[in-house]
């Protein structure tokens, strides 16, 4: 989830996007939720890899780098940027 903030503007200004959302394989959900374990140690675990969550992250593991962990993220950010690409629409200029 992004939340994005105007800090400049003299009123709050935000914008809110999602990622995507996914289905774990069991062996992650089962570190992940039965062992306490952090998403990217048991994705080390699992698909026996180094600081994943450095690279490409278990999406990009899953996907077969179809996506990588900062596609992933990217979308989110630009869609939570939507009220400053078209401001007339959210923003009220009346206000300032």
């Amino acid at each position: 989830e992004f939340c994005a903030v105007d800090g400049e503007s003299k009123s709050l200004s935000w914008g809110y996007a999602k990622t995507g959302s996914f289905l774990l394989p069991p062996a992650l959900c089962d570190l992940v939720l039965n062992k306490n374990m952090e998403l990217g140690h048991a994705d080390d675990v699992v698909f026996r890899r180094v600081n994943s969550k450095h690279g490409s992250g278990t999406v990009g593991v899953l996907t077969k780098g179809e996506i990588d962990r900062t596609e992933y993220y990217v979308h989110a950010l630009k869609l939570a940027l939507i009220p400053w690409i078209r401001p007339q629409l959210y923003f009220d200029s009346s206000a300032s």
